[in-house]
């Protein structure tokens, strides 16, 4: 597959993550949230005043999403939890709790109708030891997908009637049908060449087009879903990219994440900003986020 002409990430803040990842645009407070899951951190970044913050907490965070109310739903190592920003208060939910100390959650996001799709996976990355759930506003929980790997990136079209989902180690991005929060006609969308590098973190913009960050590749790629096709590609100086978001005013940023975790020491030396926030300005508009 012939590559396409590509354009350079810009570095914001080196951070030096471990595994950064799952970055989110909250779009009513113009706040971007992401974790850093083996540095046990939420990061909070506010680009009017161009200042961030980070917690720490006790346990893993696999992602975090915002909610209708202002505060964060976290999924943590042990099971859900809400947060709240201004007090610092962790209120542990009891749903999808997790006594398994290899299991730890990987990836989530909020669906069309205000659910929450967070898949599970082993911290040795052990084959089909995770699974995939949706869990309704009242925790409701419904495994979606069982047996899972890396349960990685999650996005839904704008008619919100196809939704697309990662499950790295296979190198495809699944496509199902999405009516009723229910999967179904499960088909592959895209196979991603393995020198690519494995597919991880993705989000969609307003053409339906998807955004992937590529672990091992040192990029993300705008892919046609529909033709096969890579349309762009954005090169980051780190090797593992692990996920985009749009954010900003006009939800036209590109916010990506990458992780020095896997990288020995002589890769470190050659890309020091591995684990940084890096930043890209689209043509294309992304698509909001739903509130949990």
């Amino acid at each position: 597959m012939a590559e396409v002409p590509s354009k350079k990430a810009n570095l914001l803040f080196d951070f030096k993550s471990i595994l950064g990842e799952g970055p989110v645009w909250d779009i009513q407070k113009q706040l971007l949230y992401w974790v850093d899951i083996e540095g046990y951190k939420l990061f909070l970044y506010n680009p009017s005043t161009d200042k961030t913050h980070f917690w720490e907490f006790k346990e893993m965070i696999g992602a975090v999403v915002p909610k209708k109310n202002g505060h964060l739903l976290l999924a943590m190592e042990k099971g859900l939890a809400s947060f709240d920003t201004n007090s610092e208060k962790l209120t542990k939910h009891g749903v999808l709790a997790n006594s398994e100390p290899n299991i730890r959650f990987n990836d989530g996001k909020v669906g069309p109708n205000g659910n929450f799709w967070i898949g599970t996976m082993d911290k040795n990355c052990m084959p089909n030891a995770g699974n995939f759930y949706c869990i309704s506003p009242n925790f409701k929980t419904k495994l979606q997908i069982p047996n899972t790997s890396i349960s990685n990136g999650l996005a839904w079209t704008a008619n919100k009637k196809i939704f697309y989902y990662i499950d790295s180690p296979t190198f495809k991005i699944q496509a199902f049908d999405f009516e009723n929060n229910t999967l179904s006609n499960q088909k592959i969308a895209l196979n991603i060449p393995e020198e690519f590098g494995t597919p991880d973190g993705m989000c969609i913009d307003e053409e339906d087009m998807l955004w992937v960050a590529h672990w091992g590749g040192n990029c993300v790629r705008r892919w046609n879903p529909i033709t096969g096709k890579v349309l762009e590609k954005i090169e980051v100086d780190a090797p593992h990219v692990t996920s985009c978001c749009f954010g900003g005013e006009k939800l036209k940023t590109l916010y990506i994440t990458t992780a020095r975790s896997g990288l020995n020491e002589k890769e470190l030396l050659q890309y020091p900003n591995s684990g940084g926030l890096f930043i890209h300005e689209t043509k294309v508009k992304g698509t909001p986020i739903n509130y949990f």
